[in-house]
């Protein structure tokens, strides 16, 4: 109905693979379906920073007239926002895989860990893409299939299990080169060939293709993050823009989606000079404050000393480098927040519910990565706690 009435709708774009392959399809799809909607009416919102759901876009929403609002791979646990928004007359539609404690009262929401849907290692833009099938039984289309390629892209990105019989077969189907459609995964595979081969598998994509995505979400500004985004848009990506290649002559122009291919690699680049030194100074801290003492490692930091953007990739690394489950937390008025990860190798499979029980504010995600946030006066014995709780866990690998 809201497409009917022409509705000022909202497409949010959520920071990382799996959500903007999500948002991405969707789009897509509604842009084959209803392209005068989409032209007309519809707006898509990235985020600045590494937030996720609805709390970073309350600004611009309450600056614009929206009636719908959509979240590919986000916000099922935004319940006092749907109310709000609901009360306002806005409608919202969720398709989602995160983890929450009940379905939104004042939403419509899909989401395959919050019904029995049989397969719950399928990924935001999985869930996104069943919703488009609906769509295309009920409209007697088929566009759906056409977007394959960015369903097996975020599930890779979100890392989602390969004994899943549905999730495996959906990757697998996504990367046969008769199905890469997606201009921006089309491009990164012709230009990572001598890499990739003729055929992507889910192991190229998660070394060559997801990093890039990912560094962008965490380390790209949000003009790179929107160049991103249009390239993964049949719409957008072939424009010809203004070339910002170097030596490039004044007014030579170029295909928005070749800027976006070589803007990724650069801010993957970047991204790592930063993740190295910010690595040096937590391994620093490892020696200095006896941190392997602990069954969680555990970095407290102040503003400013690691990058909050890319604190749950350095938290990934040293988790595996570590064998053991890590946070990395910044200091604010009063809490520590941050990325915490758990640690699959040593059997720790609910990471996240262990920290909830020992006393976190809040703990949003996944099981094994998610964000956090501890209280100040509560971080010691969070500190007890997860020490007794994981006991018996081994520190091997």
């Amino acid at each position: 109905s809201n497409i009917q009435q022409e509705s000022n709708t909202l497409v949010i774009c959520d920071c990382d693979c799996d959500g903007f392959t999500a948002a991405a399809l969707l789009i897509n799809y509604l842009n084959d379906s209803f392209p005068s909607f989409v032209q007309n009416n519809l707006k898509w919102y990235v985020h600045e920073g590494k937030q996720h759901g609805l709390s970073d876009c309350m600004d611009y929403i309450n600056q614009k007239d929206f009636k719908f609002i959509i979240a590919p791979d986000a916000s099922s646990n935004d319940y006092e926002l749907h109310k709000e928004l609901k009360n306002r007359g806005i409608d919202i539609l969720v398709m989602d895989h995160h983890e929450a404690e009940y379905i939104s009262e004042d939403a419509c929401v899909i989401n395959n860990q919050l019904s029995d849907y049989p397969n719950k290692e399928l990924s935001g833009v999985g869930v996104t893409w069943q919703f488009c099938r609906y769509l295309d039984r009920l409209l007697g289309t088929s566009y759906a299939d056409y977007y394959i390629d960015l369903v097996a892209l975020g599930n890779t990105g979100d890392m989602m299990s390969l004994t899943s019989i549905e999730t495996k077969h959906l990757i697998n189907k996504g990367f046969l080169p008769e199905n890469i459609h997606n201009p921006y995964i089309y491009e990164m595979w012709q230009k990572n060939k001598f890499k990739l081969g003729e055929h992507i598998t889910s192991i190229d994509a998660a070394f060559y293709i997801v990093p890039m995505i990912n560094a962008v979400q965490r380390s790209g500004s949000i003009e790179e993050k929107e160049l991103l985004f249009k390239s993964m848009l049949k719409s957008d990506a072939f424009e010809m823009i203004p070339s910002n290649k170097r030596g490039h002559k004044p007014g030579e122009e170029e295909r928005l989606v070749d800027q976006a291919v070589r803007m990724s690699t650069n801010v993957k680049n970047r991204q790592t000079r930063t993740q190295d030194a910010g690595m040096e100074l937590l391994e620093k801290k490892i020696e200095k404050e006896g941190l392997l003492k602990h069954k969680v490692l555990l970095f407290t930091l102040k503003d400013g000393q690691v990058d909050r953007n890319i604190a749950g990739l350095i938290a990934n690394k040293l988790a595996a480098k570590y064998q053991r489950p890590c946070c990395v937390i910044t200091e604010t008025d009063n809490n520590y927040q941050g990325s915490a990860r758990g640690y699959e190798a040593s059997g720790l499979t609910n990471f996240k519910d262990i920290c909830e029980e020992s006393g976190v504010e809040w703990a949003q995600g996944h099981q094994n990565a998610f964000g956090i946030s501890i209280a100040i006066d509560k971080l010691e014995s969070f500190i007890d706690n997860t020490d007794r709780a994981l006991a018996n866990i081994s520190s091997e690998p």
